[in-house]
């Protein structure tokens, strides 16, 4: 038998415009590939330092908590600490303010006694109430209570009736008879004015020119104190 021979079919080629586009689309992709490469490498460079950076705020942060809430807790003992010291101070002054309150009162106390030893004198040298209030510049209500006192401190009996009452007629006389008594050009006080009432009355009993005030005068009408 004569063998058959058998050709394969020829491949077509392909025309030269359909290998430029092929090509040309191959080089497209390649370059889209690279592309996508080169993007993802910027992307894992970019993530690398936002990362690092993200973990070192964290840690900033938690230091900044961590330091705030020291100093609050600081300040708050420091403020505890300042109201105890302070309450101390407080309570050593009040300490100190009683004192001079005392001392004070002790001292007023004796210049007092000297006072109601005077006025005990100047009655004794019979004197009328008004004519002493006249002269030492005080109201006779504040004679009558200094002579008391004197009484108690030099064990003298002192009728209350009596200073009563010549208080109450020193007082609805109006002391008229205060300059001859005194002796003096001492004006004679008016009983009527209020201790809170600043007129001065000049009173001149040994020629010393002292002043008293009526704003001097304590509730009973008698000085607080007497001006060298």
């Amino acid at each position: 038998m004569a063998e058959k021979k058998t050709t394969r079919p020829r491949r077509r080629r392909r025309s030269t415009a359909t290998l430029e586009r092929l090509e040309a689309a191959r080089e497209r992709r390649a370059e889209q590939l690279e592309r996508e490469r080169e993007n993802e490498r910027r992307v894992d460079e970019a993530l690398g330092p936002f990362a690092e950076a993200a973990t070192a705020i964290e840690a900033v942060e938690r230091k900044r908590d961590d330091r705030l809430g020291a100093l609050e807790s600081q300040l708050e003992r420091k403020l505890a600490e300042l109201e105890r010291q302070r309450a101390a101070k407080v309570e050593e002054y009040d300490r100190l303010k009683e004192q001079v309150r005392a001392d004070a009162d002790m001292e007023i106390a004796d210049w007092r006694t000297v006072m109601a030893t005077s006025v005990r004198q100047i009655r004794r040298a019979e004197v009328s109430v008004s004519a002493t209030a006249a002269m030492l510049g005080i109201s006779p209500r504040a004679v009558s209570a200094l002579a008391r006192e004197g009484s108690a401190d030099d064990g003298t009996p002192e009728s209350a009736d009596t200073e009563a009452a010549s208080v109450r007629n020193a007082e609805a006389a109006g002391a008229p008879d205060a300059e001859a008594d005194a002796g003096t050009d001492a004006q004679p006080v008016d009983t009527a004015t209020s201790p809170a009432e600043a007129e001065t009355v000049a009173v001149d009993p040994g020629g010393g020119g002292g002043e008293f005030t009526a704003e001097a005068q304590g509730p009973s009408g008698w000085p607080t104190g007497v001006e060298e």
